[in-house]
């Protein structure tokens, strides 16, 4: 659904029809009730406010009501472009009727830009952006000689191992990663490997701030070899005992690590013109996940499997900053 709001004679039809290619055949007029056989927009939502609008009853009362048909309409017709006028501005009107009236369309409208797809403002004909949303995927690397062996993985610039590739291909044929215009990778061979796998038709760019945690001493070493070995034992321990807190001794720390990829990540926001991919490492995954996502969780709850990741939905303001981003699914197989 999206929703496009403004002042009184704003050009905001026009400006629907021309960009969204809308014929007046499937334009309703904002009257209750709506006639929704072959409708794909309405023009006038705060004129159907005012006919529901009785003055005798709360406007609380009325309001739940109201945005129940409203809602069911945008459930009939997910693609339905919904068209306001702003009422709220100038001087407040002596009636309590009216300014009930006034109430009740800001109130809708909040909960309308809340769940649409985009928000647009218009004035003199001119659309502003409020709102868009992008879908991303977070998919980590498929798996390489070092993951096989529960190694920690990190600087190292490993490529996929025979296996790992194969995965890849065969969650690639089976249709679980989603389709994106836009690809986003870690510099290092394992995370372009992949992205070439699942979208040989996309140029992936490769951001630096992308790659994985740097593990420092314990790097590309695997749990028994650092228990077992004296000069490093002690140290391991410490850094377990922490609940992987601490930075990992002469490397980063899971906060460091979500610091980076984090501003990265807002530095992107406003390029994302369409849907996208980020074929990452887990730690980078965990790392922005636990930051911006919802529900929040703790990162550890963000890992994921080789091949597998997430997909989001990304709700981005106007100037380009993050909104919210929520959890749709898990991808990969369950």
């Amino acid at each position: 659904m999206r929703l496009v709001i403004g002042g009184a004679y704003q050009g905001k039809k026009d400006y629907v029809k021309a960009k969204y290619r809308v014929e007046d055949d499937r334009i309703r007029p904002g009257k209750y009730p709506v006639q929704t056989e072959g409708m794909s927009c309405i023009d006038g939502l705060h004129n159907i406010i005012r006919e529901m609008m009785d003055p005798v009853r709360p406007v609380d009362e009325q309001e739940e009501t109201i945005w129940r048909y409203i809602r069911g309409l945008t459930l009939d017709c997910p693609d339905l472009i919904l068209i306001c006028d702003e009422v709220g501005g100038g001087i407040v009107p002596i009636e309590k009727a009216q300014r009930d009236y006034r109430e009740c369309v800001g109130r809708i409208l909040c909960k309308l830009a809340d769940e649409a797809e985009t928000v647009e403002r218009v004035c003199c004909g001119v659309g502003q952006t409020i709102k868009r949303t992008v879908r991303i995927a977070f998919v980590r690397h498929g798996t390489t000689r070092g993951n096989l062996e529960k190694r920690y993985v990190g600087t190292t610039d490993e490529a996929l191992c025979e296996e790992g590739a194969a995965e890849i291909e065969s969650f690639r044929q089976d249709g679980l990663y989603p389709k994106v215009r836009q690809v986003f990778t870690s510099p290092l061979k394992r995370c372009v490997q992949t992205a070439a796998q699942i979208y040989p038709d996309l140029e992936p760019q490769a951001v630096e701030a992308f790659r994985e945690t740097d593990f420092g001493l314990f790097e590309y070493r695997n749990y028994e070899e650092l228990m077992s070995l004296e000069k490093y034992r002690d140290r391991y321990q410490a850094w377990i005992d922490s609940g992987g807190r601490d930075p990992f001794p002469q490397g980063e720390s899971m906060k460091q690590t979500a610091d980076r990829c984090g501003q990265a990540f807002e530095r992107l926001l406003p390029t994302l013109a369409a849907d996208a991919a980020f074929i990452v490492h887990g730690g980078v995954i965990m790392g922005i996940l636990s930051r911006y996502a919802q529900p929040r969780r703790n990162p550890h709850e963000y890992r994921c499997a080789n091949g597998t990741g997430y997909l989001c939905k990304a709700e981005i303001a106007g100037d380009g900053s993050l909104h919210r981003m929520t959890i749709e699914k898990r991808i990969g197989r369950i």
